[in-house]
């Protein structure tokens, strides 16, 4: 990404769930304090392990599809007011947590921002949690947006 100005680069990496929207809000909000520009960026999960015919490639490129609608909605509906900003879309293929990392390093990115599904101890414990991993291994700093309803 070229930046428009000196102002930095938010990533705001955001997946087909709830919290896009709510991620997208405090995004935007951050991005016009800063006069910073924006990249949304989605990772379509691909295992790594998977051998070529393994990959279903109707199913992949349906989810490509559904990210570039929803990055549009996400543009119009956030960020639409950011003429003297540059928002970009992105989509990645492979493992979310690290794609985002390697991709905030590669756009210099000033800070990630990204939601939590806040899914409890166990269930995090076991699948593990891809904003921890954000979180843990990036260089960048990383705001995480939690829900503040009570589940």
């Amino acid at each position: 990404m070229k930046q428009k100005d000196g102002n930095g680069v938010i990533l705001v990496a955001v997946d087909n769930s709830e919290y896009a929207e709510l991620v997208s809000k405090e995004a935007s909000s951050i991005a016009s304090q800063k006069g910073s520009d924006v990249v949304i960026l989605s990772v379509v999960s691909v295992p790594s392990l998977a051998e070529e015919g393994e990959i279903d490639g109707a199913s992949i490129e349906q989810e490509e599809r559904e990210y570039e609608k929803l990055h549009r909605m996400l543009i119009d509906k956030y960020f639409s007011d950011s003429s003297s900003r540059l928002v970009e879309s992105k989509i990645l293929h492979g493992d979310a947590a690290d794609k985002i990392v390697k991709y905030a390093d590669q756009i210099n990115a000033d800070m990630i921002v990204l939601g939590t599904r806040g899914r409890g101890r166990i269930a995090t414990a076991l699948l593990g949690s891809v904003s921890s991993k954000v979180a843990h291994h990036s260089k960048r700093s990383v705001f995480i947006v939690k829900d503040s309803k009570p589940r």
